[in-house]
């Protein structure tokens, strides 16, 4: 599978959210970072979960493969889709606080994405969603919410 190779390619590893990824430039022993990238790979039936990142900043930028949808709930609880893909949107910038999950809606193949964060990405920033606490605070989304969590 073409997803296999680009895997061993870009020397890419499991993530906790789902999926797969490699650092690219962040943190490292010299300190913080002013910005921070990675490969992010999901394939056929990933997920990547819905959670958010308090105090930072990410955009995420289409490589290859299937269509991804983002979603991103705002602050004021707007939902909004985006699709990464050839032929819609190319980049994406999620704002701090905004919760977000990414798919591919055929379940195939795969997507190749870059993800930039500024400041750096730390895992003290990171909050990944409690379904009944989300769906409680957006119940319009619940569907949403219950699958991507």
């Amino acid at each position: 599978m073409e997803y296999q190779r680009i895997i061993e390619k870009l020397q890419l590893e499991p993530h906790p959210e789902g999926g797969y990824y490699r650092q690219l430039y962040g943190n490292d022993d010299s300190g913080k970072k002013e910005i921070s990238t990675i490969y992010y790979m999901l394939t056929g039936n990933d997920m990547s979960a819905f959670h958010r990142l308090h105090g930072v900043t990410e955009i995420w930028y289409y490589h290859s493969g299937e269509p991804l949808n983002i979603y991103v709930i705002d602050t004021d609880g707007k939902l909004m889709v985006h699709n990464l893909s050839p032929g819609g949107e190319m980049k994406v910038v999620i704002l701090p606080e905004q919760w977000f999950a990414a798919e591919i809606p055929s379940k195939e193949d795969y997507c190749l994405v870059g993800c930039a964060v500024a400041p750096a990405f730390s895992f003290e920033n990171f909050e990944l969603a409690d379904k009944d606490s989300l769906i409680r605070q957006f119940p319009q989304y619940s569907e949403l919410i219950g699958r991507m969590c």
